[in-house]
């Protein structure tokens, strides 16, 4: 998620005024779902209708107030019925406002990939709950509304969007605010027009076909093109073939936002529509802040006090809209210090020694650690508490303490915990200049950002120390209940392993090299609960504005890394995600390297990957070629070719018959550019995967999948008259195509099938399935027969007329 330009700010209360350059105010909604009345605008009519039926309902948990209109402004504002609440008293407004700043608070830590302050077990939360839908969900387009600062030429772009068959093409290298203010757009879109909004793939070749607009009236779509990589890149004549998109969309009153950057564009964007890219000024860093801080900040923070302040101006100016948001956090920090309240009688609040720790932070705070460091008596133990209690941020003070033994241990020092020869917790939190909190026995430090300060810190200062940091870092994690941790539950292991794993993405991201995530795959490999953890880790890197394109290029070199399956298969699982949903082409290529690997287990969730890529229309043409190609008589990749295939020849979809489920490899959809495979094609993977050795023993995978597919299949011919022929063709073909030798096997393998399919004798036989049954043998022996002996005609001829 990245931040977005502001340009627009907030007042100081929830639900807040935008102003607008003429000095008009516009709707904004309030949190999750109610439209606050701040000027003289015209009402949504929907929303009007929510407040005359208002009601309470629940969410997940969360008491979530809907229809409870909250009108901010002057006193000219009108009401429909009844005064305006006092916002300050108001019980509903005040929950709103507090889950309005949690969702803030939600969003920025995904945008920094920072999960450390979160006390959510599932990792990502906002990225997930966008990615597990069409549509970008109504609460988040809201938090967007209420941190989004427009910068200069936003408000003539969102106009634009607006009208019938618009196209915006935003240019912005990753990381510069682009998806957030597509984002942004898309929720005024929403809003003022009611429009159903939501992202695209863009399949898997160079061009994006018209067909793969959705069909909905009133919508507006995000499509990102993905980056040129050497084996595949966006058509060059994409920028003229806007023109067919816009007429497409017109006829639909739809929109189209379209992400590239700069350089992509130069190359893709001749011949363009004139008009088609805004000109959209940089993110105003002051801006930016203010918009968060307003959105996010505790009532006793006075944001204005804080951006008037020239140290916090300097920080802002010019900087992107991810490092903003690094100093909004540091400012919320110090913030909640109060440690750093009453230091000296000239500032008697603190704001100057709050303001000092925002400067120090975003300069990491070298100066400060290089003294603490050199301190005169400093013990190697106490330089490992605080690395420990920086990483293993919200762990039990009594995990900081044992974990500290242990990396102790690895760097050659052992301590013993045992009774109090060493220093105690008490003591090594002193130390560190942490304070301790009595009621979660956490540690925390009063400095805003000290913690990633150190570990950057000690990044540079131990360059011999990285591996053995490193390993212990991956099995930090894993470390199970001892004497020391009795409340380390699974849920603090998931924690933990969130903080461990979030640090680990943003350092390889950040110097661009792979060791710390390696080290984590492979150290949670045989962990159910935390490879999972791993794989979302990965899978929302991979789909992150600016941490993405790196995370991607990993993928793609772990795809081929035959000598470490465990990358392999996390790879094959990424890819089987929404990675692999959003990013058709490149999940295909990463999967086709894959599918090399002799692992068992990278073999499985090849087969997993299969499906989830064949959900995407676009991509089942290449996915298929794939395949066939894998299930050729001498590819060298016949094991993922089975599997694949397996996983396709047993999905099932409605048929033409309202009862009926046919083989979904079966079904042709009337779309334009609607794929099927060939009969020839499926003859090929049918002879593959009936080319698996049964097990006399055990059942295997392989058989079971034979035995579902030739019952599906079977059924489909049953139950669908004119699929019969096209059913039997294939699997006559794929013994025919065979040679001779292979061709005898899979009869008889196929023979036992259907004997497995329709037995006879058996109970309750149905008649009509044993003469299809007894149908496709004897075709399958006719063709034998013509493959033994040569069939002639004339004979046949003479002998019949004499």
């Amino acid at each position: 998620m990245e931040s977005a330009t502001p340009d627009d700010h907030f007042s100081s209360d929830w639900p807040d005024q935008r102003r607008r350059d003429d000095g008009s105010r516009r709707q904004v909604p309030a949190p999750w779902g109610d439209v606050v009345d701040v000027g003289r605008e015209e009402r949504n009519p929907a929303d009007q209708q929510e407040r005359e039926a208002p009601e309470t309902h629940h969410d997940g948990g969360e008491s979530i107030v809907d229809g409870q209109a909250a009108y901010v402004g002057s006193d000219s504002d009108v009401v429909p019925s009844g005064e305006a609440p006092d916002a300050e008293n108001d019980p509903a407004i005040q929950h709103m406002r507090s889950v309005m700043r949690a969702a803030v608070a939600d969003l920025r830590q995904e945008a920094l990939f920072n999960f450390g302050e979160m006390n959510a077990v599932k990792l990502t939360a906002i990225l997930g709950q966008l990615l597990e839908h069409s549509e970008l969900p109504k609460r988040y387009l809201e938090t967007v509304r209420a941190v989004f600062a427009p910068p200069d030429g936003y408000e003539e772009a969102s106009k634009t969007l607006e009208n019938s068959g618009a196209v915006l093409v935003l240019l912005r290298e990753p990381g510069a605010g682009r998806t957030f203010t597509a984002h942004a757009l898309l929720a005024d879109l929403q809003f003022r027009a009611g429009a159903k909004v939501g992202p695209l793939s863009f399949g898997t070749s160079g061009r994006f076909p018209l067909h793969r607009l959705p069909r909905d009236e009133n919508a507006g779509y995000l499509l990102e093109l993905p980056s040129d990589e050497d084996t595949f890149e966006v058509s060059g004549d994409f920028g003229a073939s806007l023109f067919d998109v816009q007429r497409s969309l017109l006829n639909r009153s739809s929109r189209l936002i379209v992400l590239t950057t700069p350089e992509q564009w130069k190359r893709i964007g001749g011949d363009a529509p004139a008009g088609v890219v805004p000109p959209l000024k940089r993110p105003d860093g002051r801006a930016v802040a203010e918009a968060w801080l307003n959105a996010e900040a505790p009532p006793d923070l006075d944001t204005s006090r804080w951006l008037a302040d020239e140290r916090i101006v300097r920080l802002l100016d010019g900087q992107s809209p991810s490092d903003v948001l690094e100093t909004v956090g540091h400012i919320l920090k110090a913030q909640r210090s109060k440690s750093l309240t009453g230091l000296s009688d000239s500032d008697p609040d603190g704001f100057h020694a709050k303001v000092l720790s925002v400067v120090q932070a975003r300069t990491a705070w070298r100066t400060e650690l290089l003294e603490w460091h050199s301190k005169e008596g400093r013990t190697s133990f106490q330089r490992n508490f605080l690395l420990v209690a920086s990483l293993l941020r919200n762990a039990t003070v009594a995990h900081v303490y044992a974990q500290t033994a242990a990396l102790c241990s690895l760097f050659g020092k052992p301590i013993s915990l045992q009774g109090q020869e060493e220093p105690g917790v008490v003591e090594m939190v002193s130390e560190i200049e942490a304070d301790l909190d009595p009621a979660n026995d956490t540690i925390d430090f009063a400095r805003p950002g000290w913690d990633d300060a150190v570990l950057s810190y000690f990044w540079i200062d131990r360059p011999m120390a990285r591996k053995t940091f490193l390993s212990w870092m991956a099995n930090a994690p894993t470390t199970k209940t001892t004497d020391f941790l009795e409340t380390f539950s699974p849920e603090d292991q998931l924690l933990l392993a969130n903080r461990v794993g979030a640090f680990a993405v943003r350092w390889a991201t950040h110097h661009r090299k792979a060791e710390p995530l390696e080290q984590i795959i492979s150290a949670w490999q045989t962990d159910k609960k935390l490879w999972p953890a791993a794989t979302d880790l990965v899978s929302a890197a991979a789909l992150h504005p600016t941490m993405g394109r790196f995370i991607q290029e990993l993928l793609l070199r772990w795809s081929k890394a035959g000598g470490t399956p465990a990358l392999q298969k996390l790879t094959v699982e990424v890819c089987a995600g929404d990675f692999g949903r959003r990013n058709t082409a490149k999940a295909l290529r990463r999967l086709g390297h894959a599918a090399g690997s002799t692992d068992d287990e990278v073999q499985k969730s090849v087969g997993s990957a299969v499906r989830t890529i064949w959900s995407e229309p676009s991509a089942r043409k290449s996915l298929f070629g794939s395949i066939t190609k894998w299930c050729a008589p001498d590819s060298d990749r016949m094991a993922s070719g089975q599997r694949s295939f397996a996983a396709l020849a047993t999905l099932a979809s409605q048929g033409y018959e309202p009862e009926g489920k046919v083989p979904s490899l079966l079904l042709r959809d009337s779309a334009e550019g609607e794929f099927q495979p060939s009969l020839q094609d499926l003859s090929v993977c049918w002879g593959a995967l009936l080319s698996i050795e049964p097990d006399e023993d055990t059942s295997t995978e392989g058989e079971d999948a034979a035995t579902e597919a030739v019952s599906l299949w079977m059924d489909a011919a049953h139950g669908n008259p004119s699929l019969r022929p096209l059913i039997f063709g294939v699997l006559r073909g794929a013994i025919s195509g065979a040679e001779p030798a292979e061709g005898r096997r899979l009869r008889h393998r196929l023979h036992d099938l259907l004997y497995v399919w329709q037995p006879s004798p058996a109970p309750n036989v149905d008649a009509d399935r044993v003469r299809l049954r007894h149908e496709l043998v004897d075709l399958l022996d006719h063709d034998r027969s013509r493959s033994v002996a040569k069939y002639h005609p004339r004979a046949a001829k003479r002998s019949n007329g004499a």
